[in-house]
């Protein structure tokens, strides 16, 4: 499994509006320079957490994101998968490569395993426990 930058900055991006706590929304502008990030790209990555309805957003200039949702009640797990799609399934390649049956069953069962703990880990950690640095 491997996840992707937009969605690192997903989450940072969340750890961000979790630090600036419940005030006024935070500009895109504001949260791309504090992640050293291009601002049309995190946007798009915001607007896909908006879509997803664990960040809220308003138009206009006093307008920005805020977490529609307590810091400690966003997971990691919420955020991924907004960007990545869900965790779970087993690698498309897998279908063509051509080994023996107990192979593949010993991988898919390992590979299983792994979304499994992923799953399980990045559910349990909220964006309160970044900002705490647990």
């Amino acid at each position: 499994m491997k996840l992707g930058r937009a969605s690192a900055l997903g989450v940072f991006a969340g750890v961000h509006l979790a630090q600036c706590g419940p005030r006024s929304p935070v500009q895109g502008r504001e949260i791309a320079q504090s992640l050293g990030t291009p601002h049309d790209y995190l946007v798009k990555i915001l607007q896909q957490l908006v879509k997803a309805q664990i960040f809220s957003s308003e138009r206009g200039p006093a307008g920005g994101f805020q977490l529609r949702k307590d810091p400690g009640e966003i997971s990691l797990l919420e955020i991924v998968e907004a960007i990545e799609g869900p965790i779970d399934g087993l690698p498309v390649f897998l279908e063509t490569i051509q080994t023996s049956r107990h192979a593949k069953s010993g991988f898919e069962n390992t590979y299983s395993h792994m979304n499994r703990f992923a799953r399980s880990l990045l559910g349990k950690t909220t964006l309160k426990d970044l900002v705490n640095g647990r």
